[in-house]
């Protein structure tokens, strides 16, 4: 519910703006002179302040400069028996929203609260908008991000492969398709694999085709997703996850372009740019004989690392706001928004599952959420009951294989399941499961 702070020492005006904002759904509050007003405004950060430019104490146009001041975004109105033009419009001038002349009726009112509501809507766009990056999905202010978009763009020009890292919910296969739209193969297919999903010989199937007979179960041809995206692009998501077999199969067909269907002599051509993701870091896998190394260094032509959400804390207002608008919509939810301040913890929790995350939590808010305005109390307990770390943690160093630990730890507490925890570190549940054992965590 939004709150409105009316300063003015004359109780029968106040007593009948109190009645008339409360009926307009505003939680009302009240102060008789310009210090106690400045003190309230201060603690309670309002969204709309009715102002007496004439107080016992202090003087209004003093309490107005120093509200505009504050850079609070609040819609100020100064109303006073003491009209003339001149105040009216150095209050303007200062940054008021509007002015109203004792005495004022009940329709001069409604008049005022629909401006402010139109001026609020209008302000809260333009700043959406201002330095805003908008593609599909995606979307950013962070200057980061916007070089990551144009060093994809730059990329999206040529048919070399591209090699997107980051960690989950990142926003990974979103640019990727942004890459193939921007791209000469835009009108093209766009064919995912999903090398995280499926077994050895399924995946392989899977990518390059099978004839019937090739394996048990193999009832009929297949045309794998190699063959699907010919003229356009193929996107390997968690790439890090192919087996050997299928990693030098792979890299057959990125040196030459060609590949063979299980069970099928014959070889194929086809005319295929490659775009991979991994949330691991492919060089660890490299040193540690897991991913073939000539592989690596053949996916990471063009390399590009999408940031995590908590190195761009100014996108997650703007997301949070589009994500409410979007599900409130796609539900015939009214509308709703968020307080500044709650905006502001949210923007200090880390959220590890990234993007991702922050749209099911925001989701989740609005299905809970019995007002116009979201409260952290509508999202998970986690995050709603999460702390930063004082400055004297931050600083206390400690190794890797302890940090890791606590990371692990946290995760799996917030999380119902081996598999939820696991998708949110990035890791199989085989590999949770035996860090788990290595830090004594059962």
């Amino acid at each position: 519910m939004q709150k409105a702070l009316l300063i003015d020492d004359d109780r029968n005006i106040a007593q009948t703006l109190s009645i008339y904002l409360a009926e307009k759904g505003f939680t009302v509050l009240q102060a008789g002179t310009g210090s106690e007003g400045l003190a309230t405004f201060k603690q309670e950060k309002p969204d709309l302040v009715l102002l007496d430019l004439h107080l016992p104490d202090v003087g209004g146009m003093e309490v107005l400069e120093k509200m505009i001041a504050s850079g609070l975004s609040v819609q100020i109105v100064v109303i006073t028996a003491y009209a003339t033009v001149e105040t009216a419009v150095s209050a303007i001038r200062m940054g008021a929203a509007d002015y109203l002349p004792k005495p004022f009726v009940p329709g001069q009112l409604d008049l005022l609260l629909e401006k402010i509501g139109r001026i609020r809507v209008l302000k809260k766009e333009v700043a959406r908008l201002k330095g805003i990056f908008r593609e599909g999905e995606l979307l950013t202010r962070s200057p980061r991000m916007r070089h990551v978009l144009e060093t994809a763009k730059k990329a999206a020009k040529a048919s070399a492969i591209v090699l997107i890292s980051g960690e989950s919910g990142t926003g990974k296969g979103l640019l990727a398709r942004l890459i193939h739209q921007w791209s000469n193969r835009g009108n093209k297919p766009f064919i995912t694999v999903d090398c995280a999903g499926l077994q050895e010989n399924l995946l392989e199937s899977d990518l390059f085709g099978h004839v019937k007979g090739a394996f048990t179960g193999a009832m009929r041809d297949k045309i794998g997703k190699m063959s699907m995206a010919d003229r356009g692009t193929l996107f390997l998501d968690e790439v890090s996850e192919l087996p050997t077999v299928v990693q030098g199969k792979l890299l057959r067909f990125l040196q030459y372009q060609e590949f063979e269907r299980l069970g099928d002599p014959r070889t194929l051509n086809v005319d295929v740019r490659v775009i991979a993701a991994t949330n691991k870091d492919l060089e660890e896998l490299v040193r540690d004989g897991i991913f073939r190394k000539d592989l690596y260094f053949r996916l990471r032509v063009i390399e590009i690392f999408l940031p995590p959400l908590r190195e761009r804390v100014e996108d997650i207002p703007l997301l949070l706001e589009d994500y409410l608008r979007r599900f409130c919509l796609a539900n015939s939810i009214p509308p709703k928004d968020i307080d500044e301040t709650d905006m502001q913890l949210l923007q200090r929790y880390p959220w590890p599952g990234n993007v991702r995350e922050l749209q099911h939590a925001v989701e989740r808010a609005a299905v809970l959420s019995s007002n116009s305005r979201l409260e952290l109390r509508d999202f998970p307990p986690y995050i709603a009951e999460y702390r930063h770390p004082a400055k004297d943690e931050e600083r206390c160093l400690i190794s890797l294989a302890e940090m890791e630990k606590r990371y692990i730890q946290e995760v799996m507490l917030h999380c119902g399941s081996l598999e939820g925890a696991a998708a949110i570190l990035g890791i199989n549940a085989t590999t949770l499961w035996r860090k788990r054992k290595q830090y004594h965590l059962d």
